[in-house]
């Protein structure tokens, strides 16, 4: 035998079910008054099958001993009763046997673990289980007063049937009620329903054992029916409880008019009908629970569905790259980042020229037409290529990376396909950028680095004078810093993309000062610029990068002033409108930053008017409003009515 794998039931539950079982022998062997022959009530075998689910979880020692008391229970009450030591013996030892049958024969057919009856087919099973344990032990004359030449006669047939009623009865409403640990899905009935239930009960009952002449055994079933057409699982088991207790009653009073005679005497045909009431109600209640987990899981997976399809929307709604879903020729779903990404609504009938409906181009600028469209995307489970495709005209026209990905299909449509969509005009523009930068870079090296081999050779002639080779070597630093300068603008800016910040307070005074002086240390200009300083804040921020920030402005001051004019800066602070700030404004009287380039001037690469003293890399000013904006300020340029430009950027007070 194997022990049970569910929860233990509670203590309190075995002490109620033990002590059922201590009063059932006394029950059933002092209830012979109707026919000497048959006991009237023999709750023996169903009380004990019940009290071996709620222990069977228990140790076999334990169980063993379970048994071995209850066979001394029917055992001790026979024998208070008047039968002889051995009949009683054999008494309790086939009750017991008839409760362990049922159970091992029960769990045999049910087929998993567990008492409770979930399916119709438990009910089956248990009811099997009863009529035949009862029928074995009937045939080993486990009965009380059955006598040995009555085993082969209709006395058998009647304690078989009398038995099974109630092992069966006993055994599906109480593994219902002491077993079951599913929650209930059925509403439970309203209180009129139960109270008219209750006295219909009571009414059906009644007639039914009032007068045998009359033809009202079918009375039994009505309440059954009904309780299993309105009350839960739970309900329907204390239903058949009260309808057994109210018929056990009936016995005993004068109404039980049924006796004993023939075949199948009117007793045996009511034990009969109590059997089969009491199926059909579980089975009635049970396909209504079954009826009711069925619709309770399909609203469960329909609003999971729901769900995962909201989820779904949301995620390719939330995406920014588009996708689109391509069927039978035309597209039957898409998300919102495929119309922002196409630039207009997308249709979804088919016969749609998708090439002139978006001016689909290829990269070179060459217009798509739709069999080319086909052929790009076409069908088969190829593994997916990316084909980049041009969308729209003008400057607002789109570089799309576009997949396609054959999808499975059932059969009623035509190749379906999911196309992923993702937008690569920014990439495509910086990789212009980045192939034009690196031919500046590369140009503007190799102008200084020209001149620069230009001047030593210069410098190395035996034939010049000391005068120009001195004017050579110059002239040679000079292009070695031009040289620098793009190499520690491009490093800086590589740097300040990293965005690192170390903020600390920094006097912009000393900070200034100490950048101006160090610029005058390295002029080689003729004639020194004329900077001036009226910075009384302090302010907090990285000193490294505000030192670069403030050095990029005056140098690009100093830069665009016109040749043979002496660049004059100024470089002011004050506090700004909003609390907390400071803005410094850089002000020269240089050239002036051209009409409407006032945004322009600050994108990489860009470089200013060629009417300075010499030409930028595109990087700094770039690099200026980066490093404000790390400081979490602001940065504008703007014309001076006067001439010259006026750069201003707010950082934190320090």
């Amino acid at each position: 035998m194997r022990v049970s794998t569910e929860p233990p039931v509670r203590g309190a539950t075995i002490a109620f079910v033990a002590c059922v079982f201590l009063v059932s022998p006394y029950v059933g062997l002092d209830s012979f008054e109707v026919d000497p022959r048959i006991a009237e009530v023999w709750p023996v075998g169903g009380t004990g099958f019940v009290l071996l689910t709620t222990v069977w979880w228990v140790r076999r020692a334990v169980l063993a001993a379970v048994l071995a008391a209850m066979v001394a229970v029917v055992v001790v009450t026979a024998v208070l009763l008047g039968s002889g030591p051995l009949a009683a013996l054999w008494l309790g030892v086939m009750a017991v046997v008839q409760s362990l049958l049922m159970l091992l024969a029960y769990r045999r057919l049910r087929g998993r673990p567990g008492f409770a009856p979930e399916h119709a087919l438990d009910v089956g099973a248990m009811l099997l289980s009863a009529a035949g344990s009862a029928l074995v032990v009937g045939l080993l004359g486990g009965y009380p007063r059955l006598a040995v030449d009555e085993v082969a006669s209709e006395v058998l047939l009647w304690w078989v049937l009398r038995s099974t009623v109630f092992c069966f009865g006993a055994a599906v409403i109480f593994t219902v009620l002491l077993h079951t640990r599913r929650p209930e899905v059925l509403r439970p009935s309203s209180w009129p329903n139960r109270v008219a239930l209750a006295a219909v009960t009571v009414l059906c009952v009644v007639g039914t054992y009032h007068d045998p002449s009359l033809p009202l055994s079918w009375l039994l079933i009505v309440p059954c029916v009904w309780g299993g057409m309105t009350l839960t699982l739970r309900g329907t088991a204390y239903l058949v409880l009260y309808v057994s207790l109210v018929a056990a009653g009936m016995t005993y009073l004068p109404q039980n008019q049924f006796g004993y005679g023939g075949l199948l005497p009117a007793a045996s045909i009511v034990d009969l009908l109590v059997i089969a009431s009491t199926a059909f109600a579980l089975l009635l209640a049970l396909m209504r629970e079954q009826r009711a987990r069925l619709i309770a899981e399909l609203d469960h997976q329909g609003r999971e569905s729901e769900s995962r399809r909201q989820l779904l929307e949301t995620v390719l709604d939330a995406m920014n790259d588009g996708v689109m879903v391509v069927a039978d020729g035309a597209v039957q779903t898409h998300n919102t980042a495929t119309r922002t990404l196409l630039g207009r609504p997308v249709p979804h009938g088919a016969g749609v020229s998708w090439s002139e409906t978006f001016a689909v181009a290829g990269p070179d600028g060459r217009p798509l037409t739709d069999d080319e469209l086909r052929r790009l995307f076409g069908s088969g489970d190829a593994p997916p290529e990316v084909v980049e495709v041009r969308v729209g005209h003008g400057a607002g026209a789109r570089v799309l990376a576009i997949t396609a990905k054959a999808l499975p299909t059932t059969g009623d449509e035509d190749d379906p396909r999911v196309l992923l969509l993702h937008d690569v005009t920014a990439q495509r523009a910086r990789l212009r950028e980045l192939t034009n930068f690196a031919g500046m870079v590369a140009h503007d090296l190799r102008g200084p680095l020209t001149v620069l081999d230009g001047w030593l050779e210069v410098a190395e002639d035996d034939e010049s004078s000391a005068e120009e080779s001195e004017a050579s070597l110059v002239r040679a630093r000079e292009a070695s810093s031009r040289m620098r300068q793009v190499i520690e603008d491009w490093l800086n800016y590589t740097v300040v993309q990293e965005g690192r910040l170390r903020p600390e307070p920094v006097e912009l005074h000393a900070l200034v000062a100490s950048l101006v002086e160090s610029r005058r240390s390295h002029s080689s200009l003729d004639e020194e610029p004329r900077i001036t300083l009226d910075l009384a804040h302090r302010v907090r921020g990285d000193a490294g990068l505000l030192r670069q920030l403030l050095d990029n402005l005056v140098d690009n001051a100093v830069k665009y002033t016109a040749p043979g004019q002496v660049p004059e800066v100024r470089v002011v602070s004050r506090d700004d409108e909003e609390p907390g700030w400071v803005r410094v404004e850089v002000v020269d009287a240089g050239v002036g930053i051209p009409e409407g380039q006032e945004e322009l001037i600050f994108e990489e690469f860009h470089t200013g008017p060629v009417a300075g003293r010499s030409q930028g890399t595109g990087l700094g000013l770039a690099l200026t409003r980066r490093i404000v904006a790390l400081h979490g300020g602001t940065m504008a340029a703007r014309r001076n009515p006067g001439g010259g430009s006026t750069f201003s950027f707010t950082v934190p007070a320090g």
